[in-house]
Parts: structure tokens; sequence; C-alpha cells
């Protein structure tokens, strides 16, 4: 009878280290794709909502920064959306291997750019109202 509980034991230790350490993430992985969309989703609006602001304006010579102009700062945006939150990259997301802490890693990047999106959002929305 002990052998069989023992036996049982071990079956059990190993099914919970297995659970534990060597099964997908899929919770993050999840919550990975909510903040990829989410954070592509805000990228096109504010390249929308700052296109929109510098025709308004006619300011695509002006500066946006400190030596950077509005036109080139919205050509950058639209190439690091490309390079970085496009449909072809999330795709690809499915096809990687992904352990728990790259994509604790890659959501906490995720949450990062969408911080400063949304506070570009905030800046370019009362530059549009004035």
């Amino acid at each position: 009878m002990e052998i069989i509980i023992g036996f049982i034991g071990i079956i059990l230790t190993v099914f919970i280290i297995k659970k534990t350490f060597y099964s997908k993430p899929n919770e993050e992985f999840k919550h990975l794709r909510v903040q990829f969309k989410s954070t592509q989703r805000l990228s096109l609006e504010v390249q929308k909502e700052l296109e929109e602001l510098i025709t308004k304006n006619n300011a695509w010579d002006n500066e946006i920064f400190p030596g950077i102009k509005y036109g080139s700062y919205l050509e950058e945006m639209k190439q690091s959306f490309k390079n970085n939150l496009s449909n072809d990259l999330f795709a690809k997301l499915e096809e990687l291997n992904l352990t728990k802490s790259n994509i604790v890693s890659m959501t906490k990047s995720l949450e990062n750019q969408f911080g400063a999106l949304s506070q570009m959002q905030s800046q370019i929305k009362i530059l549009l109202r004035q």
C-alpha cells in the first residue's frame, strides 16, 4: 500500500512541476495580445490626430520639440508603428515560443508605450481645441 501511495505522490509531484514550470503562460500571453492591440489602436489614433493638427495649422516645418519638426516626428511615428506594432508582428507573436519572462517584459514595454501615447494624445487634443 505504501508503494502505491508513494507512486501516486511521485506522479502528482511530476504533474505539479510540469504544470508550474513548463506549461504555456496562457493568461500572460492573452494580456500581451490585449495590450498589443490597445497600443496599436492608440498609436493609430495619435497619428491621425497629429496629422490633423499639423494640417490644420500648416505646421509640418514647425518644431514639436527642440530640433524636431512635426512632419518628421509624424513620419517617425509611422515608421515605428510599422516596425513595432504592425499586424504582421502581431501574427508572428503567435508563432514565437515566448517564455513568461519574455511576455512580461514585452507587456511592460507596451504599457510604457501606451502611457507615452496617452500623454501625447492629451497634448494634441488640447492643441486642436485652441
